[in-house]
């Protein structure tokens, strides 16, 4: 390949010296040669179209399989990095790692191979969305229902991760994308009561979910590999920083072993900058930030912002970004627990109760029957707690239908189904009753049954009298999407490099 290290812009073709990085004429990122003259290639079974984008270790071109059509995303280790001892093992112990935890908010690696130059690739779905990177660019933080849902799934995919012995130690905006999708949910939103006429009265509207940010988790490339049949990586050589300063744990910046604690802690780094628009600790250089990270107690956010943050959202982010490991939460499944007690206004239907007034007013009701005792809990396996949550989670977004042997008998609503209009939910493993409610069919308001109101018929949030029956729906991941965000070429990323 040339030599020649000037850059151009792959859309306008205007050459640049380095530095430069960015086109002056349409903000476009700038590559070298040998990057550039791959487009229209063909490697294997894969011809590459255009670039994505670049990750730590390599460029992520957009390509099309040669023989079915299908759209896919082709990442080949950067040149740089193939002449190093172990580059090639770690951008293949990458692809692996990926492959092997197979959770539906990882990205999916479908095959990887070599070109005819000695460069490896793999090749992962093609995802059509944007990336968190590109979301905080435009609109400077997210409100926190949505962000509260968006660190859930990376908290998901992390613990799936965590169960196959592989540490991220890279989370940041870019390598979390997200893709639009039509939810299935219903939301349980507390109107003001300064809106309604009766000011002893608490009111709920329930309102379908509309559309949601679904996650895929990118770039596992200085991944720490506990198992011994993926091979150390990167994140695990003693005294060696690897990863973004702004994102990483303390342990991390001082070169010292990590575990699963250390995603906890760069999680809680992005919930706080999704809510705020502000990571926790800046400086004029890498260095000021990894010495802030080890040394510097962060800001809660309640403090730092106009923005209101509860007091749940603030105890949660601040307990994720503690110094010492062992103060933190201990596994992603402690984080996504303690994300229950992280709204504001607005629960799904499912956690309802906990929604300040809703047993007041009668929507949720206390519990009616003992939960059960610590040994039993016990017996059921952490894991398997976890996996069967996630598969109601799951089954909550995409409708998937139950399975014969599960339903309940006619007439009787089960309780594992997320579009439930009986008067029973469940809530963990704690059994509620709703009481009665009645809609206000002039507001779509519903309210105590003891109130008046103009309708006084029998019905439940959101959804009409009878039973409601369910369309089959595609299996999990049939849909399209691109795993790597189409950016916005005028928009110029934060200056935060890599460490």
């Amino acid at each position: 390949m040339s030599t020649d290290r000037s850059l151009s812009c792959p859309q306008c073709g205007r050459r640049y010296a380095e530095p430069a990085d960015r086109c002056a004429a349409d903000g476009s990122p700038l590559y070298g040669p040998e990057v550039l003259e791959r487009l229209g290639m063909r490697i294997n079974n894969y011809e590459i179209h255009s670039i994505l984008g670049e990750g730590g270790m390599g460029i992520v071109y957009k390509g099309e399989h040669a023989m079915l059509g299908k759209p896919v995303a082709i990442k080949i280790l950067h040149e740089r990095f193939a002449r190093r001892e172990g580059a090639t093992e770690q951008f293949l112990r990458e692809a692996r790692a990926a492959s092997q935890v197979r959770h539906p908010n990882i990205v999916d690696v479908t095959d990887f191979g070599e070109t005819a130059d000695n460069s490896v690739y793999f090749v992962m779905e093609y995802l059509e969305g944007e990336s968190l990177e590109d979301v905080l660019g435009r609109d400077h933080h997210i409100e926190l229902f949505n962000t509260v849902n968006v660190v859930r799934q990376v908290g998901h995919a992390l613990a799936a991760a965590h169960d196959h012995g592989v540490i991220h130690l890279d989370l940041k905006p870019e390598n979390i994308f997200l893709i639009n999708r039509e939810g299935r949910r219903r939301i349980v939103r507390r109107v003001d009561k300064s809106l309604n006429k009766s000011q002893d009265s608490q009111r709920f509207v329930v309102e379908k979910e509309g559309t949601f940010d679904f996650v895929k988790l990118l770039d596992f490339g200085v991944a720490k590999f506990t198992q011994d049949s993926l091979g150390p990586g990167l994140g695990t050589r003693s005294g060696m920083v690897f990863g973004t300063p702004h994102y990483m744990s303390p342990e991390q910046a001082r070169g010292e072993s990590v575990d699963c604690r250390s995603d906890i802690y760069s999680l809680g780094v992005l919930f706080y900058e999704m809510i705020l628009g502000e990571v926790p600790f800046e400086g004029e250089v890498a260095l000021d930030v990894l010495n802030a990270h080890v040394s510097e107690a962060p800001i809660p956010p309640s403090q730092r912002s106009t923005i209101h943050v509860d007091p749940g959202t603030d105890r949660t982010i601040m307990r994720c970004l503690e110094k010492d490991p062992e103060a933190r939460f201990q596994t992603m499944d402690e984080l996504i627990e303690a994300l229950l007690d992280c709204f504001t206004d607005r629960v799904y239907l499912r956690d309802v109760e906990r929604l300040p007034g809703a047993i007041t007013s009668g929507i949720a009701a206390p519990v009616l029957r003992e939960t059960p005792t610590p040994e039993i809990a016990e017996d059921l396996p952490q894991e398997h707690q976890r996996k069967a949550s996630l598969t109601d989670d799951l089954s909550e977004l995409f409708g998937h239908e139950q399975p014969e042997a599960e339903r309940a008998p006619a007439g009787v609503e089960s309780e594992k189904d997320p579009f439930r209009h009986t008067p029973t939910s469940n809530f963990g493993d704690e059994k509620y009753v709703t009481p009665s409610m009645q809609r206000d069919d002039s507001t779509n308001e519903f309210i105590p049954a003891s109130q008046p109101a103009q309708s006084r018929r029998r019905t439940n949030p959101g959804l009409g009298n009878g039973e409601r029956k369910r369309k089959a729906t595609a299996p999990l991941g049939s849909g399209s999407g691109s795993d790597h965000a189409h950016r916005d070429p005028g928009r110029q990323p934060k200056p935060r490099g890599r460490g």
